[in-house]
């Protein structure tokens, strides 16, 4: 019988057990952040940004427009049960924050946002565009 011996690098366990570990531990921390994923979407008419924003009630996420920059936050505030404790904790984020560059051609006023199961949707509008106008002749007096 051959037997197969394994030696692992030094420092092994110690990036696992502390560099992952303390990774987690970040998550706790108040200025840390998870970028959420997204869905950009674009017709004629308007963009549509779709947002997992999966354990924010809409009460907990804003969402802020200034000089064609938008701004979706969120933060929530779990309440420590002191009969539990966590073995392993990989999700529960406090906050998250995400930014989108939009083009001057929207309209910002018009902006409208809903929260279903989990994915907050932003609906931008694009400005009307000025139809071509048709050529008028003007008569001199």
């Amino acid at each position: 019988m051959n037997l197969l011996r394994f030696s692992r690098p030094a420092g092994y366990n110690y990036f696992l057990d502390n560099g992952f570990n303390s990774l987690f531990r970040d998550l706790e921390n108040e200025n840390c952040f998870v970028t959420p994923s997204a869905n950009v979407i674009e017709t004629k008419e308007d963009f549509k940004i779709e947002l997992s924003v999966a354990g924010f009630t809409k009460e907990q996420i804003t969402i802020q427009f200034q000089d064609n920059l938008l701004i979706v936050k969120g933060k929530s505030e779990d309440q420590p049960n002191e009969n539990e404790k966590f073995l392993t904790r990989e999700f529960g984020f406090k906050r998250i924050v995400r930014r989108f560059s939009l083009p001057k051609t929207v309209d910002p006023e018009l902006i409208s946002a809903s929260s279903s199961n989990g994915v907050l949707t932003i609906v931008i509008p694009k400005k009307t565009e000025d139809k071509e106008k048709e050529l008028k002749e003007i008569v001199i007096n």
